[in-house]
């Protein structure tokens, strides 16, 4: 075999692992996909309330196992806000009130404590929250100003010399330094559920296809040949 012909074999394939490859990784990723479709609606939501210093961190993103967890932590509100037109699970849009709750090592967190209605009181005073973490928003419900969150986003809030946890809580109950629940009225904190496009079988039929694609790539260069041989004999019983 010449150089010129043993760097073309080379070259390929390179070429058809290259294309086999990319196809494989495609299919597994449609098959993470429907895995992912397959436990949607069968999260099970945390009961036991953990401390949220030991879940997440301030300063970044958010964890993705700390999403939907009940968490408590200690400290008192820094700043009020309204945040309206907020979409309220099984209620619909309602103006909510809510928080930058201040915690230990100046760090801080966005809590939502109900609705706005005048039934929660604002406090400078120390207290206990029991509530569900949630990632950030991504669209604004409405315009942000110094009293006002378009969307519940740290995002909003940051510049006042604070270390941010990502996302926000959504206050199940407060208490005081006695113990004493904090009346108001609550707004229902339910699991976040993933929200993954399509459907299960449809995933695995892209699954089918894409690692189709990659054994077609593989078995290209043999058909080929095969194909070539079988002109050859053609050629030679037609001569």
């Amino acid at each position: 075999m010449n150089k010129s012909k043993f760097l073309k074999v080379i070259a390929t394939s390179l070429a058809v692992l290259l294309g086999s490859g990319v196809f494989f990784e495609l299919g597994l990723w449609q098959w993470h996909r429907a895995q992912s479709t397959s436990r949607q609606g069968k999260v099970v939501p945390s009961s036991v309330p953990v401390a949220l210093t030991e879940i997440d961190a301030a300063g970044k993103n958010i964890y993705t196992a700390a999403i939907n967890r009940v968490v408590t932590f200690q400290g008192h509100f820094v700043e009020n806000y309204v945040a309206p037109t907020q979409n309220v699970d099984g209620v619909g849009y309602r103006d909510l009130s809510a928080g930058l709750f201040l915690i230990s090592n100046n760090r801080a967190i966005l809590v939502v404590r109900g609705y706005n209605d005048g039934s929660i009181k604002p406090t400078t005073a120390d207290i206990t929250i029991e509530g569900r973490l949630y990632p950030r928003q991504q669209e604004d419900h409405g315009l942000n100003s110094a009293t006002s969150l378009g969307r519940l986003d740290p995002a909003l809030v940051a510049g006042q010399g604070y270390h941010l946890f990502d996302g926000y809580v959504i206050a199940m109950r407060e208490s005081d330094s006695t113990g004493k629940l904090v009346a108001g009225n609550r707004v229902p904190a339910p699991v976040l559920k993933q929200s993954i496009s399509g459907f299960y079988w449809q995933h695995i039929s892209y699954v089918v296809i894409w690692w189709f694609m990659a054994l077609l790539v593989l078995a290209a260069p043999f058909i080929s040949r095969r194909n070539s041989k079988l002109h050859e004999i053609a050629d030679k019983v037609g001569a």
